[in-house]
């Protein structure tokens, strides 16, 4: 208990007599250049468009093997096949508003 009370920093609010050597700082990455700015940009853009290219992959194949297991009969894997294309359309959504989602957190922050 005595450990307890010499670190307890009070009621919320309270002062607490050190200060805060973050208050006022914002995030830029700016700071490293130009060419490290425009080069994470090109980076981050590369990796979003080949996800872009894995899920509708996925998607294609996706379907493809559902009307292959239609024709066939299967029924298991008519489910299965079908879930899998639900996926594929959830995160091709998911990635055409990442963009979106990013920018509204960014913009509330």
């Amino acid at each position: 208990m005595r450990f307890l009370a010499q670190n307890d920093p009070g009621p919320p609010g309270a002062p607490t007599g050190s200060p805060n050597p973050f208050d006022g700082v914002q995030p830029d990455l700016g700071v490293w250049g130009e060419a490290f700015n425009s080069t994470w940009k090109t980076l981050l853009g590369g990796v979003w468009g080949i996800a872009f290219l894995i899920v509708a992959f996925g998607f294609i194949r996706a379907t493809v093997e559902l009307q292959r297991a239609k024709k066939g009969g299967y029924s298991a894997d008519v489910h299965e096949h079908t879930e899998s294309a639900k996926k594929s359309v959830f995160a091709l959504i998911a990635l055409a508003g990442l963009g979106m989602i990013f920018g509204a957190v960014i913009a509330i922050f």
